[in-house]
């Protein structure tokens, strides 16, 4: 038998007996402390010598403990400080599980492990299958967890822009460029997506959330300027054409559904057509969040 055939199965013979006194020492945790807990997580780079056969029979099992762990950690409100190294390995031997990635990055962050979600998620990016999924929900981290609408917008932008991606994804850049306070980007970024599609029914999509997103700029840029002439007048204007005469705005922007701009009684700006207006971010809402499993903190003394 050549050398090439016997050294994996050599390495197999050295490593088995390792992985079965792993995976007792898991079971024994779990009847001792009632508990699923890892005992132990190799590290990839010293199993990447071995055949690849070996190391997805070895990321299987290796997932097999992930989704046992995930479950136990779920029901116990835990904060998985073993997840990432779980799915780091998972991934190192086998860097198509898509599933892996994916479902170590929603856990992560649900667990309040942010920066490790992110890792397992830009590891999939770079060397995944490359979904548009993980990019979307890094943008989903920073816009619920952090209240990042910078930098969730960029990461939306990729998700949209990845292949295979549903069209609507776009619709979440348009709102988190709108909160960001950079509409126009927004509107760049789907004149940019409508060239690029390729079949009719993405491109009617991209069209309805094109004219949405130009509404949302109209309607940022138009609020501003009502702001700047109240500050100059000390009310708000009578009506948009009021803007353009004063020279707040430059010209009455065309709605992008046919109707008419005005300014409302509540002193902001209106469509007589699509008065639809992207939600303001609750104030405290989108703050970091702690671990569940992390002690509250002290009330402060009065």
């Amino acid at each position: 038998m050549k050398r090439s055939t016997y050294l994996p199965l050599l390495l197999a013979a050295a490593l088995l007996p390792g992985l079965y006194l792993a995976s007792r020492a898991v079971l024994h945790s779990r009847k001792r402390s009632e508990t699923y807990e890892v005992a132990y997580v190799p590290q990839g780079r010293f199993l990447r010598p071995l055949s690849r056969g070996l190391r997805l029979t070895i990321a299987n099992f290796y997932w097999l403990l992930a989704v046992q762990y995930i479950g136990d950690q779920t029901l116990r409100r835990g904060s998985c400080p073993d997840l990432y190294p779980l799915a780091d390995l998972i991934t190192d031997l086998d860097p198509d599980h898509g599933y892996a990635y994916q479902t170590a990055g929603i856990v992560l962050s649900a667990a309040g492990r942010l920066d490790d979600s992110e890792r397992i998620l830009r590891k999939g990016i770079e060397r995944g299958p490359g979904w548009w999924t993980y990019p979307y929900y890094i943008a989903f981290n920073h816009f619920f967890y952090l209240g990042d609408y910078a930098g969730a917008a960029e990461w939306a932008d990729r998700a949209a822009r990845t292949k295979g991606a549903s069209p609507h994804i776009s619709q979440l850049a348009i709102a988190l460029r709108v909160k960001s306070g950079d509409p126009d980007d927004a509107v760049r970024l789907l004149a940019g997506l409508r060239e690029e599609a390729r079949d009719e029914s993405t491109r009617d999509a991209l069209d309805e959330q094109y004219r949405l997103a130009v509404l949302q700029r109209d309607f940022v840029h138009i609020d501003r300027a009502i702001e700047e002439y109240r500050t100059r007048h000390g009310r708000p204007p009578g009506s948009v054409r009021e803007l353009v005469r004063d020279g707040e705005l430059p010209a009455i922007p065309v709605e992008p559904y046919g109707g008419a701009y005005t300014v409302g009684a509540d002193g902001k700006s209106h469509s007589t057509v699509r008065d639809f207006h992207f939600k303001p971010p609750e104030p405290g809402r989108l703050q970091p969040q702690p671990s569940p499993a992390a002690s509250p903190a002290p009330s402060p003394k009065p």
